[in-house]
């Protein structure tokens, strides 16, 4: 897993360091945003977004096996799809394989958000969870529906209605992330050919404590008998 992580992880890099490339050269108003080099543009910034969230996605998968697979799956399939548009006319042409891609990588985006979370915070905050991923879910299908080509907006009030959804979605979401970062979390890391389990300070000194706990509690039931 660790070797595949940094190939996604280099495979990102390089993507993103062509991407810069071409936009550097579009600067110096080389015809980048059109023809075969917008689709070559598209390529390396598709795979450099993929390949980074690919290598997210298996720190995921060793603290949920299904949920990292299910947002591995809609990921890839995200992907392929997203190339098959890139390499070939139907980026000109658009239709309804376009709109389905669109859709998909929506969707396939706010499930890795909400996985990402779920892995980290677990039970806690369970109500700020499930009403924050409930206005996420009203949020993706209100996207999805404008993707589709529905004129949502031609609905009366629906504007500040989509834009209040997207306020409010996104505070939640940084604050569930911030809420995240607290977590303790226990990590397992590999030196020399050697399993090593990393843990924050704090609980390794709790840990102590609660050994040097039990050690007395063992030493007062022996002298008691």
């Amino acid at each position: 897993m660790e070797k595949l992580k940094k190939i996604l992880l280099i495979s990102s890099l390089v993507s993103l360091g062509l991407t810069c490339v071409l936009f550097i050269l579009a600067i110096f108003e080389f015809k980048i945003f059109e023809g075969v080099w917008l689709n070559i543009l598209l390529i390396f910034a598709s795979l450099c977004v993929g390949c980074g969230f690919l290598a997210n996605e298996i720190n995921i998968l060793k603290r949920n096996r299904i949920l990292g697979i299910l947002s591995i799956s809609f990921l890839v399939i995200s992907m392929v799809f997203a190339l098959i548009i890139f390499c070939s006319s139907l980026l000109e042409k658009g239709g309804t394989f376009n709109t389905i891609t669109a859709i998909i990588a929506l969707f396939s985006t706010f499930f890795m958000i909400i996985v990402s979370l779920v892995t980290k915070l677990e039970k806690k905050l369970l109500a700020l969870q499930i009403l924050s991923y409930i206005i996420l879910l009203v949020l993706e299908i209100f996207l999805s529906i404008i993707i589709a080509g529905y004129p949502l907006f031609n609905v009366n009030a629906m504007t500040e209605v989509f834009s209040v959804f997207c306020v409010v979605s996104v505070g939640l979401l940084v604050a569930l992330w911030i809420l995240s970062s607290k977590r303790n979390i226990t990590e397992t890391v590999i030196y020399n050919n050697n399993e090593y389990i990393s843990i924050l300070k704090e609980d390794y000194d709790n840990l102590i404590k609660e050994n040097e706990k039990l050690k007395n509690q063992i030493k007062e039931m022996s002298k008691s008998k």
